[in-house]
């Protein structure tokens, strides 16, 4: 951050008797500053207008962009399930067997996983219909071309396809009411093999007529109104699903707009202003077409352009003042020719001026006139200290732009942040608090000034809850709320006099709250300059938690929520090069769950999940913090002890053994067991991590020969023996 800059005073004094300038310079003024203003506001209002119009033009085009992949979500989730269901043992035999019932089955047990699933359909290498979650088997299924390269090339093919009423009609009369003559649907189609051959496929599609979930959550996560229209564009292309929002305009059923459809039947997309029922509305459209690159309607998205003449004569109050200052400026310099006896102070003005129009910003002037030039000159150093200061602090505000930009990390960037905003809003103390969603509550993560711990609070609880909860800014004398916060000057501590708390929110969600304390008083302008810091806080502070979440997402496991098998490897790897590097003890336990196939056949595989989840949570309660564990395979789990010998690695998996066995549950009447093998670096001699790992798993594999329910250190004679 730069330093302060210094000031320099230019003085000049005249002996002159004291004269009125006013009637002198009226005419000068009425011509000189009134027409500059209104030419200026005619331009700034044409710039300004094309400007926001070109600002919601983009923002409309980022809305259809994300609204697609919005659209395809669903679509990429079943591409990836249909395949896995297709390679089914049991329902390859079902479809070899042509066992409808069971087929049947296996589909309704499919589509409980899937609930935005429509149709759920079963064919046979010459597609006829085997069955589907209704009635009816034996029919030609009719989707044009979509199912020849999934039968002949065993391709997964996924499209969104027009289907008639009577095709929804045989799979479910209930789908089939919420269309007119057609109906969007997007098809997911799977071969089933036998060997080398395809001996049928599973057809699997979303009706998307008539979905309004689609538009609610395209509104809520991007803020745009989503539609989705069918048809041919040759014939009829009309809405067939929109959002349930009250304020959307669009009407279901009625036909795409003339000049949008022109383009939707070139096969190009359509970017401009729509008048929707007598509202002007910003809209994009682009093609929507099956996988044949076949036009089968458009998908758009609409922003209601209400307000954007507000935001521009807004704007243009702002233009004015520059266009006053301006104008008053050029009414001095006319001035100056009217009177020779104001020469010199007019010309010590227009030079203190130009340098000031040249970036010396730190100028000042001392007229000692006696008249109005005297408090022209007073008001050009206001002036002049109003602008020096306005470049300090937006040199400051680049200084936290360029910080909170510098990381994505989220420690770093509190601590970071709360540094920069304490220092640029001339604070003493601060802290940041963030929201603890699974709480619903402020645990304060970021502190400066005070070496006391900030308690957690409930929302709504003391100041910075009430903050949060009002989503509103409080600035209040100081309390003990701050835990008898402190400010060190090195000779004397103090307490802030006044404390404000700013809510830290982005797109009307709540992130935490930023907290701020002076010895002085804040002013009107160092709120403002505080408000506009916490937003720029907040669009980094969201940035940073999305990428927090990302990485922990990336390591862990989605139902256990341990690490998952390629982060442990990359540990593993980093701690084997570090205990071959020291000689150092390095040992792996590696556990499997008892008959646990067993559970899954008894009690179904939720009750499969909540075994994993408990095992997963007695493996958190039972190591060190330093111990890394992780779910390995299905139900295996495995736990790396850095630094530690075989003798106290076996102490810890036997007490984890024993919580396994003491676990009760509810639904089963026995207890479920684990089988567990160590294995120790350079005990056991292996010659890598992965070696190390193997081992563990020869002693697993002993416990499970021998019993079960039991941890067994690896011995070089079970190699022989499991053999």
């Amino acid at each position: 951050m730069k330093s302060p800059m210094k000031q320099e005073n230019i003085t000049i004094k005249l002996l002159r008797p004291k004269l009125g300038v006013g009637t002198k310079t009226m005419i000068a003024m009425s011509v000189s500053f009134w027409l500059p203003v209104l030419t200026l506001m005619g331009i700034l209002f044409f710039l300004l207008h094309a400007h926001f119009y070109s600002e919601i033009t983009d923002q409309a085009k980022l809305g259809l962009k994300g609204t697609k992949a919005i659209y395809n979500e669903r679509t990429l989730i079943l591409e990836r399930l249909v395949p896995q269901f297709a390679r089914r043992p049991d329902v390859k035999q079902a479809f070899n067997e042509q066992d409808v019932d069971r087929l049947q089955t296996l589909l309704l047990d499919f589509n409980k996983g899937a609930g935005f699933i429509s149709v759920l359909t079963a064919v046979d290498d010459n597609q006829r219909l085997i069955t589907r979650r209704g009635d009816g088997q034996g029919e030609v299924i009719q989707l044009g071309d979509m199912l020849t390269p999934v039968i002949r090339g065993g391709q997964l093919v996924a499209s969104t396809r027009l289907v008639s009423k009577e095709f929804l009609m045989l799979e479910n009369p209930d789908l089939a009411n919420h269309v007119g003559d057609f109906g969007l649907v997007q098809f997911v189609a799977a071969p089933v093999w036998k060997h080398d051959r395809v001996q049928g496929a599973l057809v699997v599609g979303m009706l998307m007529t008539a979905d309004t979930s689609l538009g609610d959550s395209v509104f809520k996560r991007l803020g745009v109104d989503y539609v989705l229209f069918g048809g041919k564009p040759a014939e009829s292309v009309t809405l067939h699903a929109t959002s349930s929002q009250p304020r959307s305009l669009w009407v279901m059923g009625e036909s795409l707009p003339t000049g949008v459809s022109e383009n939707i039947l070139l096969g190009k997309p359509y970017n401009g202003i729509l008048d929707l029922h007598g509202t002007e509305a910003i809209v994009a459209f682009e093609p929507l077409k099956d996988d044949h690159n076949r036009t089968i309607g458009a998908i758009g998205v609409s922003i209601l352009t209400k307000g954007m003449a507000s935001m521009v004569f807004a704007t243009l109050a702002k233009g004015l003042i520059v266009a006053a200052i301006l104008g008053l400026l050029i009414a001095l310099v006319v001035t100056f020719f009217i009177r020779r006896d104001i020469n010199r102070p007019l010309d010590t003005l227009v030079n203190a001026m130009g340098r000031f129009g040249e970036g010396e910003l730190d100028i000042t002037v001392k007229l000692e006139t006696g008249d109005q030039f005297e408090k022209l000159g007073e008001g050009f150093n206001h002036m002049a200290q109003g602008v020096f200061k306005r470049e300090e602090r937006l040199l400051k505000h680049n200084t936290v732009a360029k910080l909170l930009m510098s990381t994505l990390n989220l420690n770093e960037l509190l601590d970071q942040a709360l540094k920069a905003v304490v220092e640029v809003s001339e604070s003493h103390v601060g802290a940041i608090y963030l929201l603890d969603q699974p709480s619903d509550s402020l645990v304060c993560q970021a502190r400066y000034g005070t070496q006391h711990d900030l308690d957690p609070l409930k929302l709504g609880e003391g100041y910075p809850g009430r903050a949060a909860q009002d989503r509103e800014m409080i600035v209040e004398p100081f309390v003990s709320a701050m835990a008898d916060a402190t400010i060190k000057n090195g000779f004397s501590e103090g307490e802030p006099k006044v404390v404000a708390y700013i809510p830290l929110e982005y797109k009307e969600r709540l992130l935490g709250v930023l907290m701020l304390g002076t010895v002085n008083q804040y002013k009107e302008e160092e709120l403002q300059l505080i408000g506009y810091l916490a937003d720029q806080i907040s669009i980094a502070l969201d940035n940073a938690i999305m990428h927090h979440h990302i990485q922990e997402l990336s390591i862990t496991d989605g139902l256990t929520g341990l690490f998952n098998r390629r982060h442990i490897n990359e540990r593993m790897e980093e701690l084997w090069a570090r205990a071959t590097r020291h000689g150092e003890p390095l040992t792996v336990i590696l556990a499997d769950i008892d008959n646990f196939k067993s559970v899954n056949d008894t009690y179904g595989h939720d009750r499969g999940d909540e075994v994993i989840c408990r095992m997963a949570d007695i493996y958190r309660a039972g190591v060190r913090q330093e111990d890394l564990v992780a779910r390995y395979g299905g139900e295996e789990f495995l736990v790396v002890l850095a630094n530690t010998e075989s003798k106290d690695a076996l102490v810890l998996a036997e007490r984890i053994g024993q919580m396994a066995r003491e676990q009760e549950y509810e639904w089963a009447n026995r207890s479920i067991t684990l089988s567990i093998g160590l294995a120790t670096y350079p005990t056991q001699g292996a010659a890598s991590y992965i070696d190390l790992v193997r081992m563990a798993d020869q002693a697993m594999y002993k416990a499970k020969l021998s019993g079960k329910d039991k941890a067994v250190v690896y011995d070089p004679s079970m190699e022989s023996v499991i053999e």
